[in-house]
């Protein structure tokens, strides 16, 4: 009779340490996956962006000059970068803010999901608020950084300490 009680904790005792085993691995692999899904994905490039991180041209002193008068030599394209638009009119009531959405805020052309999107407000991303219409749930912003305009959803600002 003791070997059938040794035998059955045995048993008992394997089962339960099997299964802690198998629900610690569990957890491990749900943490595992949870922490890759948390991690955003690189900002997308549009057609005609760069990252601001990376200059890709060389200081005017490292440039060659080259012969006008050979046809062979490749002459560098100039590009010159367009002057900045003159800051447009601020209402008297505009204040500054910054996004307090963690996944950031989507920016349309009109108060409203029914109306495009025209771009996008990362978090923490400085904004001016320009108009807070009392009567819906959406403010007119402009984008510091570029200075574009849209429509955001109300509630995911917090006004700066200026």
């Amino acid at each position: 009779m003791k070997g059938f009680f040794v035998g059955l904790s045995k048993l008992i005792f394997g089962v339960a340490i099997a299964s802690i085993l198998l629900s610690m691995a569990g957890v491990a692999t749900a943490r595992y996956f949870m922490a890759r899904l948390s991690v955003l994905p690189p900002k997308p490039l549009f057609d005609g962006e760069q990252p601001a991180q990376v200059s890709t041209e060389a200081p005017p002193s490292e440039i060659a000059p080259q012969s006008e008068s050979s046809p062979t030599a490749a002459q560098p394209e100039v590009t010159q970068e367009p002057e900045p638009p003159p800051d447009p009119e601020t209402p008297p009531d505009a204040y500054d803010a910054v996004v307090v959405q963690p996944i950031g805020l989507v920016l349309r052309e009109g108060p409203g999901t029914n109306f495009p999107q025209v771009g996008g407000v990362d978090y923490e991303e400085e904004i001016m608020v320009l108009e807070e219409p009392a009567d819906q749930p959406w403010i007119k912003v402009r984008v510091i950084a570029n200075g574009q305009e849209g429509w955001v959803k109300a509630g995911n600002t917090r006004p700066t300490d200026n």
